[in-house]
């Protein structure tokens, strides 16, 4: 019997998604792997062409940052364990109608949040019957974070799969009829 690693390896592999699946997690990754300080002044935004793309809060940040391009690359590519990530390129977006010779020396980007994103909360609901289902089908995978990460894969498939599943006839003929008037 496969494990659920070696198919979803398969599927990936098969269906060509493996880079994409890489390239969005190194955009996800990025505030867990430059720590909180970077994180709170700096946005991944994309993944092109071996170049991870930055927002800055400002031009001291993109300075600060390009101090740190090589270890935190290190960093990125040894949580992908693969060498995707080659550059990193940081740029701040200077306020409209302003040249930017005519800026302040501490000038900061007007438009970068005040707070970064929150986190997203992937973790499947305890008592919900997909989750349920999930830690069943997972529950032979020995890594512990791949079997959390692919209870939370399998669980929202399974969501996805019945919200999307026809209603049952039965209920479809209890529920009240409503007639158009033309």
């Amino acid at each position: 019997m496969n494990i659920v690693s070696d198919i979803v390896d398969n599927v990936l592999d098969v269906r060509g998604w493996r880079g994409k699946v890489l390239e969005r997690m190194a955009v996800e990754l990025w505030p867990e792997v430059v720590g909180d300080l970077i994180a709170h002044n700096t946005l991944a935004e994309r993944f092109k062409s071996g170049t991870l793309y930055v927002r800055a809060r400002s031009p001291q940040w993109t300075q600060e940052l390009h101090f740190h391009e090589a270890r935190v690359i290190a960093r990125l590519n040894g949580r992908l364990k693969s060498n995707l990530v080659q550059k990193i390129r940081c740029s701040v977006t200077p306020p409209r109608g302003i040249k930017v010779g005519a800026l302040k020396p501490n000038w900061e980007d007007p438009t970068f949040p005040v707070a970064p994103p929150a986190a997203r909360n992937l973790k499947p609901i305890k008592d919900d019957a997909a989750a349920e289902r999930a830690r069943g089908i997972a529950a032979t995978i020995e890594n512990e974070e791949m079997r959390e990460v692919m209870e939370k894969l399998i669980a929202s498939s399974i969501r996805a799969r019945e919200s999307k599943t026809p209603p049952d006839p039965s209920e479809v003929a209890s529920r009240p009829q409503v007639k158009s008037v033309a």
